[in-house]
């Protein structure tokens, strides 16, 4: 299967046929979302010809977003970015919230090629390079989830649709199982944003781990004190030592996930 293709990765969508638009109420709609299906663009707006271009835009937003995060990418620094004042931005853009929908579309980029005839294979992949592209892109866990649904992220939800359709599954089911993978992957890669790695912790702060030691002793006797063994059994993993996380967590997770909409696909 051949997931269908957006309009290129990182590339802000070209206008399509408007003709199915036209009946829509494009004020009604939320910031962005229009502009992030190619529907409304520069070109109609007042004033002098445009100097850069909304995709200069956005990748000025995401340079600042890689960089510092997505409270960087705020429209005065992207201003100062690109050389123009604040206000010369409305000429691209209409506010805040919309750039922020179109630098996420963006940085969703292509969703992966999935395999045929092996769903479950297929929606592994797929989660896995999800969980991937928020290791690589962390910022992306922090676009508010009322962000409505672009062309990039449109395109990686018809992939992992196309491969569960042979499954039988109803609608609501492939999109349950979608939100499952989905809120996987964001929990594990929040999680591995927000952990620090001991060799990390130690980097920062050279006394770091003589406090993780005493930390870890302390809580050891406090436990087993109170009868709390089986935490203290595994708090003494040594996993949670290393100086870099596996994947095993997520791939666990993965595995359970899968199992579940396996055992619901062979009712």
């Amino acid at each position: 299967m051949a997931p269908r293709k957006s309009s290129g990765r990182g590339a802000v969508p070209v206008a399509p046929d408007r003709t199915r638009t036209d009946d829509a109420n494009l004020e009604a709609l939320p910031p962005g979302l229009a502009a992030a299906w190619g529907v409304v663009d520069t070109e109609g707006r007042r004033g002098p010809k445009p100097a850069h271009s909304v995709e200069e835009i956005v990748a000025a937003a995401t340079e600042l977003a890689d960089e510092e995060g997505i409270a960087a990418a705020s429209l005065p620094k992207v201003a100062s970015r690109i050389g123009v004042t604040t206000n010369a931005l409305y000429r691209y853009v209409s506010s805040k919230d919309e750039l922020i929908v179109l630098l996420a579309d963006r940085a969703w980029g292509d969703p992966p090629a999935l395999p045929d005839g092996d769903w479950r294979e297929a929606a592994a992949l797929w989660s896995r390079q999800l969980f991937e592209r928020f290791l690589s892109r962390p910022w992306l866990l922090d676009v508010p989830t009322t962000v409505p649904l672009t062309p990039h992220n449109a395109a990686w939800l018809d992939a992992l649709i196309t491969v569960l359709k042979p499954t039988g599954m109803a609608a609501q089911h492939m999109l349950t199982c979608a939100y499952l993978l989905d809120s996987h992957a964001r929990y594990v890669a929040n999680l591995r944003r927000n952990t620090p790695t001991p060799a990390a912790l130690r980097r920062a702060n050279p006394d770091q781990q003589r406090a993780m030691r005493a930390v870890r002793v302390f809580l050891d006797s406090q436990l087993r004190s109170r009868n709390l063994h089986a935490v203290a059994d595994v708090m003494e993993d040594p996993t949670f030592l290393d100086d870099e996380p596996s994947l095993d967590g997520f791939e666990f997770g993965l595995a359970r996930i899968l199992d579940g909409i396996e055992a619901h696909v062979q009712r």
